[in-house]
């Protein structure tokens, strides 16, 4: 990353479950940078402004969560559907 932010320690949650996915939220409006669940690589904030969602991306791998949004009540995922990347091949 080249304003050399690493992601926190322990933000490595599972982005698949509305618990883990309302902490990297929270994480991420606080200040701190998500890591992906994979390894320790930064997640990065899509946003898509005409549906009002958001999802966290891995900068390395693609890994994804599932669309969201935040609002009054915490975080709902959009349509239940959880959008993650393939696996990544084995070594």
């Amino acid at each position: 990353m080249g304003d050399g932010v690493k992601p926190s320690a322990g933000s490595a949650e599972s982005i698949g479950s509305i618990e883990g996915l309302s902490r990297v939220w929270e994480l991420f409006r606080g200040g701190g940078a998500a890591a992906c669940p994979r390894g320790d690589a930064s997640m990065a904030l899509a946003v898509d402004a005409a549906a009002g969602a958001y999802r966290f991306v891995c900068t390395t791998c693609g890994l994804a969560s599932p669309w969201f949004e935040s609002g009054p009540d915490g975080v709902k995922i959009r349509g239940g559907v959880e959008s993650f990347a393939p696996p990544l091949p084995e070594d």
